[in-house]
């Protein structure tokens, strides 16, 4: 989960992309004691979706609302990957 971006979509029509960081996973799972990152991916619930973006918005520098009326200015979250792009190639021998 960490290295991966948020794409989050508002009810007004603005979007942003926001990083996972380890402080967003941190203050996640300061949020939902007893539930484990590999649970959470398997079996995503809206509002711990939601508190995901919310951390990853607020680390980002992004003003939004305070929990829980943020949940209220949600339209979409989804998970974008980062390309991993190797600096050296492996060469052949």
């Amino acid at each position: 989960m960490i290295g991966m971006d948020l794409k989050v979509v508002m009810v007004d029509g603005a979007e942003h992309t926001a990083p996972i960081t380890y402080g967003v996973a941190c203050a996640w799972e300061d949020h939902h004691p007893g539930v484990s990152i590999t649970s959470f991916l398997q079996d995503p619930k809206f509002k711990q979706l939601a508190y995901l973006a919310y951390e990853a918005m607020r680390k980002a520098k992004i003003t939004v609302k305070v929990w829980p009326q943020f949940i209220d200015t949600l339209e979409d979250v989804q998970f974008i990957p980062k390309e991993r792009q190797e600096k050296d190639p492996p060469q052949s021998t």
